[in-house]
């Protein structure tokens, strides 16, 4: 997916804010407010500071610029409660170290002074369509923005999946279980299962294994045209995780269909801002001068 300019900085009058802590909210308001613009906290953000808020669909209704004050789970959170909406997020870094929320606290003020001169853009990275089917009841449909991870439920037991790539059976995936990232997701638990690094606007997407009880498994990256669907072998005690949020069991249905579809999100960033430049930073890579 390409990088876009939309005038969202044009007549802005009320910003979202969904926060992780709430120790910076004020600060945000403060900074808002000297320049006539009111800030809408999401209510289980504004409990933090005894206020009560706004739900996240009635902020959606006044404004379509929203920011994410945390780390990437909270922007991941966000971006999956707006999808469909006409909305765009911008992560304020306030958590953990991550990949997606790249504008500090203190750099707020400099970003901002650029972002209402209209130096900013649009990323649109593809998201993941999951969709829980069960044989004479209603399909349940839900979005991904990192990942999809399948696994063994208890620590005693392991996982043993059957898989289909479009419709035709493929493999079967033996072992602490297998993750089906987006191309953003790629640098989350994909990586650390030694699943391969996708530039996160790319129209691909990567099934990989965990821990499998078999040395041939490797992880494989497909186009955006194919889906995944995969089926729960003797009953095993299956979890389904959407993004380390939300948890469902396998053996409620009879299918889960995985794939890279049109869905997407839409995330304001930094003019420029070199996806590489923050692979090199976070992962460290250089630091030695290319020795061994």
């Amino acid at each position: 997916m390409k990088k876009e300019n939309i005038n969202i900085h044009k007549n802005l009058k009320i910003i979202g804010l969904v926060a992780k802590n709430g120790e910076n909210i004020a600060v945000i308001e403060e900074f808002f407010a000297s320049r006539g613009i009111e800030i809408l906290v999401e209510k289980n953000s504004a409990k933090k500071i005894g206020k009560k808020g706004f739900r996240l669909d009635e902020i959606c209704k006044k404004t379509n610029f929203i920011i994410s004050l945390g780390g990437d789970g909270t922007l991941i959170s966000t971006c999956r409660q707006v999808v469909g909406k006409d909305v765009y997020v911008l992560g304020i870094h306030d958590g953990t170290l991550g990949f997606l929320t790249d504008i500090k606290m203190n750099d707020m003020q400099s970003f901002f002074t650029q972002f209402f001169a209209g130096i900013y853009e649009i990323e649109r990275p593809l998201m993941l369509d999951v969709v829980f089917k069960k044989n004479g009841g209603k399909n349940i449909k839900r979005v991904a923005f990192n990942d999809v991870v399948i696994t063994r439920n208890t620590i005693s037991s392991m996982s043993k999946v059957d898989t289909y790539l479009n419709g035709k059976y493929f493999n079967t995936y033996y072992g602490d279980g297998v993750i089906v990232s987006s191309p953003a997701g790629s640098t989350a638990y994909n990586m650390s299962a030694n699943g391969p690094i996708i530039y996160p606007l790319s129209n691909v997407f990567c099934i990989t294994p965990i821990c499998s009880h078999s040395l041939t498994q490797r992880p494989l990256v497909l186009p955006n045209e194919h889906e995944l669907s995969f089926k729960n072998v003797d009953e095993n005690e299956v979890a389904i995780v959407i993004d380390g949020q939300d948890v469902f069991d396998m053996n409620k249905f009879d299918e889960v269909c995985i794939h890279l579809g049109n869905t997407h999100a839409n995330l304001i960033r930094h003019l420029n801002r070199d996806y590489f430049s923050v692979l090199k930073e976070k992962l460290h890579w250089g630091h030695n001068g290319g020795k061994a």
